[in-house]
């Protein structure tokens, strides 16, 4: 704070005893010391951890004790003032004096990063984003100067920048020396060169003769000893300019884009002042002439010819700056640096609120042409900042996939190395996420995002082998089913661009190869070892994990792995694989007799795999698929008539074995369902198409005359086919005879009286079994026709085989004492309900009630705790369980990160109106701390369902409480007007001996137990009478 009054007769003064840093925090009780950040002569500083956040403290040791320092906090609490809406800068909030230490101290808000560092952290910024930072420093100096302040040390280590790409400017240097000698850098080196990097963006104008500052016999006594005493007179002469923090900012703005090359050192400006340099080689490498022109004009010798900050802001509007930072992303991204946007999940929402208005602004309007280095993301990059410092805080699911919504919306829009730098390490943060959900969405945001990206950039070459696929390797066994159901969902694509990749690095290395005047191949380009190699250990890794996968305990899990893709694998690994990995595991979802869907899925794939393996896997599929047509539920049977038809099209299928299914599938011609029909008959036309016509007339119409009502010629025409066909069997006799118990006794009893109607047999007596001469007789009663026998006989084979397989279910079924199917027991699972009672219990006491308190609180979800709160205020009293104030501020403060630049209040339950009005009222800010950081100065919030939730349990307790009083009132109505029953006759018996009224009585009430009634009469007095006495001598009143 006070370096302003160090003159050379203080830094003359040789310390009495040196302190560490953590030593000045003994006795400050609001702040706890965290780490050191440096020391220099001038200041020591340190990270301390206060209630609201991470804050830096800055500690000057007075070493004379007659220093003034009155008038230099009173300086810095006007520029707070001053400061407080300028949103871009961030100045000290609190300034204090230890008079037992001997030492003043500064503190404002910690930001982790400050531009030197963000420069070289990756992800490197690319061009819009340097041009956003470089408008947000000007923007920051236009700010301060519109509001009074000079800076007076404007370098990139004062420049912050948070996680989101936020510009603070901070170390506000006002109180440092405004003029320095030119001969003597002790005082640069004391004041202005904290990190010793010897860079300096002092204005030239700022250096003068060494001999205004200080006697010669001062500098004779210490050549080290700065020679600025600002004390009185001479401060006041060294006004700051505007123009000097005009200088600073352009060479902030030069090493911003020059990649961290600094524009001036110490000797090169005092040359510069004096003509004698220009720093010409580092303004060329400012590729943007538009930035190169602003920093020249910026850097002027003169300072009449620097312009003011505004002035560079509306020359450089569409120039430099696109015009998209002016009418939408600076008041757009300012929202999020107030303090009303406290949390991650609030930013996200917000944003996923307006994707639409962004969307329509960013992407409508184009970058100038001198930024051709970035045409594809145009400031949706700046936007996509903000997501990504926000994903790591997220607290919330429906945050979490409300930022992965967004990611998805935003991928088709950005380039590359947006996608695979900023994007993907987050989605693969994800993919650990506690939330089953979020770990699901993630994997298939990810799919969707590395499906985009077409050409690979040098640096991401080994990005699946040795990131991607070993960083979601774990998804393939998470607990939660949903999880491995989008791993099984995702594979085949992931597969498939992990292929891609390797393919477009070996295409890039071949034509680098193959082009003479290319560039020597470096390893980053080029993948360790050959593309076997590589293929091959890919092929592995994804083997691993699909294996697991169709071995996996869930059905669903493998039933989608078949429908998402399993064509995709084949052409991954290959033929030889496909068939050993693929098809092997594949055959084994047929043993399934309890998971019919897991049988389809087969039928529905199968074609895909055996059209790759070729036609040498007909003699492996064929008992499968005459399996299917056998199979107890009629959706498979028809999905492998479907899968049959299709590996006949494609000539997979011999033609011996396409005569042995035309015989099987010919009797399904008459079956009752319809779908099976249509597919018996869409396989039979296919092969009349395969098949000459010599062999449809010798070989398939024999098997076709039992189902069609006459000859036909154009067989290979379904129309033509399905309108000969003879009616199918009934559906009721169909179900009955394949539900019998012995079908087999049946079908021969069917038999021979078939024989008997064609003279084979003379006789056919009845059947001796009852059961099977009581099963005739139902099927006699329900219209069976001798027609409708031979069509069941012609079904024999496959109602056999259909019956056996529904047995086999059953007999299984009986093993598995499960739950019934879509029921869930919520006891089970632990589950406690979100309920609240709407009538009030009676009071308890104060320690009593706070006992129950942490019980309760257990017990609640803690999403919903952290959604709703598990705390009221007390307008609305037991609307949910109460608590301290202390457990008010742990269990309403969100997590925070360092970089964030907004106040993280804690959740208040004391309904300060004033104090909500002053802080709604307040103009945007990035202020952490207030003067006095008192717990009186927190923001009072409670989050929004919250307040609505307690809305609506006073609303619905007030509509019991009305509707329990109503029913009262008609209770006693009723009672009151109940008429006597039927006989009764008034007696004159004496019930008791009463001091009654004087007057007449008015109205009576009874109380709430019925042992006591009130009565007032105009006598002017009320009588309380209790009712359990009113029998002989001993009623009382009260």
């Amino acid at each position: 704070v006070l370096a302003a009054i160090m003159g050379n007769q203080l830094a003359g003064i040789a310390p009495s005893q040196i302190l560490s840093v953590e030593s000045y925090f003994s006795d400050i009780h609001d702040f706890e010391y965290d780490k050191s950040l440096g020391s220099t002569r001038f200041f020591k500083v340190a990270r301390a951890k206060h209630r609201e956040g991470l804050v830096v403290v800055k500690v000057f040791a007075i070493q004379d004790p007659t220093l003034p320092l009155t008038s230099y906090k009173q300086e810095l609490e006007e520029l707070k003032i001053r400061l407080h809406s300028a949103q871009n800068c961030l100045p000290f909030q609190k300034a204090a004096e230890k008079a037992s230490e001997k030492a003043a101290m500064l503190f404002r808000q910690y930001v982790r990063d400050n531009l030197y560092d963000r420069i070289s952290t990756r992800p490197f910024l690319n061009n819009i984003e340097k041009r956003w930072i470089a408008f947000q420093i000007l923007t920051a100096v236009d700010q301060a100067h519109k509001s009074g302040v000079r800076h007076g040390d404007i370098k990139t280590e004062n420049v912050m920048v948070t996680s989101w790409n936020w510009v603070l400017l901070t170390d506000f240097a006002s109180f440092k020396p405004t003029y320095l000698p030119e001969d003597n850098p002790a005082d640069f080196n004391y004041f202005f060169d904290t990190s010793r990097r010897r860079t300096c963006y002092i204005a030239p104008e700022r250096f003068v003769d060494g001999g205004l500052f200080a006697t010669e016999l001062e500098y004779m006594r210490d050549p080290s000893t700065p020679l600025v005493d600002l004390n009185s007179n001479q401060r006041t002469r060294g006004e700051l300019k505007r123009a000097m923090d005009i200088f600073s900012a352009g060479c902030v703005i030069a090493e911003l884009f020059t990649e961290g090359v600094p524009l001036f050192d110490l000797s090169q400006l005092l040359a510069y002042r004096n003509g004698q340099f220009f720093p010409e080689q580092v303004l060329n490498k400012i590729e943007d002439c538009s930035i190169r022109e602003l920093v020249t004009q910026m850097i002027h010798r003169e300072p009449d010819k620097r312009l003011e900050a505004e002035d560079y802001l509306k020359q450089q509007r569409g120039n430099a700056f696109p015009e998209i930072f002016y009418t939408f992303l600076q008041p757009y991204m300012a929202q999020f640096a107030k303090e009303t946007f406290l949390s991650a999940d609030e930013r996200i929402l917000v944003i996923r609120k307006d994707l639409g208005n962004i969307i329509h602004n960013l992407c409508g309007h184009d970058l100038p042409e001198k930024a051709e280095g970035e045409p594809k993301e145009n400031g949706l990059v700046i936007l996509v900042s903000v997501i990504t410092s926000c994903l790591q805080t997220l607290k919330y699911c429906d945050s979490k996939l409300a930022a992965l919504e967004l990611i998805l919306h935003l991928a088709p829009r950005l380039s590359v190395e947006i996608l695979l730098d900023r994007i993907t390490p987050y989605l693969l943060h994800f993919s650990s996420d506690s939330v089953p959900r979020v770990r699901a969405e993630a994997l298939r945001t990810l799919t969707k995002v590395l499906a985009l990206v077409k050409e690979v950039p040098r640096n991401d070459v080994n990005i699946y082998p040795e990131y991607i696929l070993p960083g979601i390797a774990h998804l393939a066994q998470d607990d939660a089913t949903i999880v491995r159901l989008a791993y099984a969902e995702n594979i085949a694509l992931l597969a498939e661009t992990a292929l891609r990749f390797l393919e477009l690095v070996q295409l890039k290395n071949l034509s680098m190869e193959n082009d003479p005047n290319s560039e020597e191949i470096d390893e980053v380009t080029h993948p360790s070892g050959n593309y076997d190699t590589e293929l091959q250990a890919l092929h592995e890794m994804v083997q691993q994990k699909v294996v697991t996968l169709l071995s996996d305990p869930e059905n669903i899990v493998k039933q989608t792995l078949m429908e998402n893709g399993i064509t995709r694998l084949c052409v991954f690994f290959g033929r030889q694989k496909a068939n050993d990995v693929l098809l092997s595991h594949m055959i084994t979802f047929l043993n399934d007799k309890n998971d019919w869907h897991l049988r389809g899925a087969f039928f529905d794939s199968i074609v895909g795999v055996a059209a790759y393996v070729g036609w040498q896997s007909s003699s492996i599929l064929k008992p499968l698929l005459q399996q299917g047509l056998s199979d107890a539920e009629e959706f498979v049977i028809v999905k492998a008539l479907n899968a049959l038809t299709c590996m006949c099209q494609l000539g997979l299928l011999q033609k011996p074995h396409v005569y042995e299914f035309a015989s099987d599938i010919a009797p399904f011609l008459c079956h009752p369902n319809l779908w099976i029909r249509y597919g018996a008959v869409g396989f039979i036309t296919v092969v009349a198409h395969q098949i000459s016509t010599a062999d449809v007339y010798c070989k398939l119409m024999p098997y076709l005359d039992p189902y069609i009502t006459q000859p036909i010629i154009q067989i290979e025409r379904k129309l033509v086919l399905l309108s000969v066909l003879k009616e199918p069997v009934s559906r009721s006799i169909f179900d009955y005879a394949l539900r019998s118990k012995d079908i087999t006794s049946l079908f021969r009893h069917l038999h021979m009286r078939q024989k008997k109607r064609n003279g084979s047999l003379p006789d056919c007596p009845p059947p001796e079994d009852p059961t099977i001469a009581q099963l005739l007789k139902k099927l006699l009663s329900q219209g069976m026709t001798e027609e409708e026998e031979d069509k069941l006989l012609a079904l024999k084979d496959f109602m056999m085989k259909s019956n056996k397989a529904k047995a086999n279910i059953v007999d299984q079924s009986h093993l598995h004492d499960s739950s019934q199917k879509g029921v869930i027991d919520l006891a089970a699972l632990g589950i406690t309900g979100r309920q609240v009672d709407l009538v009030k219990t009676k009071q308890e006491p104060d320690d009593k009630r706070a006992r129950k308190h942490v019980k309760q609180d257990s017990n609640v979800n803690e999403e919903w705790k952290s959604m709703f709160g598990s705390l009221e205020p007390p307008s609305i009293p037991q609307a949910l369980p109460k608590g301290s104030d202390q457990e008010v501020i742990q269990a309403g403060k969100p997590p925070r990160s360092e970089s964030s630049a907004g106040i993280c209040a804690p959740l208040s339950t004391s309904p300060q109106v004033p104090e909500v009005t002053n802080v709604q009222n307040r103009k945007p800010t990035i202020q952490v701390l207030s003067s006095t950081i008192l717990p009186s100065t927190y923001q009072i919030r409670i989050t929004t369902c919250k307040t609505e939730l307690q809305q609506l349990i006073q609303q619905k307790r007030e509509q019991c409480n009305a509707e329990r009083i109503a029913k009262q009132m008609m209770e006693n109505a009723e009672w009151e007007s109940k008429p006597p029953p039927p006989g009764w006759r008034p007696k004159g018996l004496l019930v008791a001996h009463l001091h009654e009224h004087k007057s007449a009585v008015n109205r009576i009430r009874v109380s709430d137990e019925h042992s006591l009634f009130a009565t007032c009469s105009n006598d002017g007095t009320v009588k309380i009478w209790n009712s359990q006495k009113m029998e002989g001598k001993t009623t009382t009143t009260r």
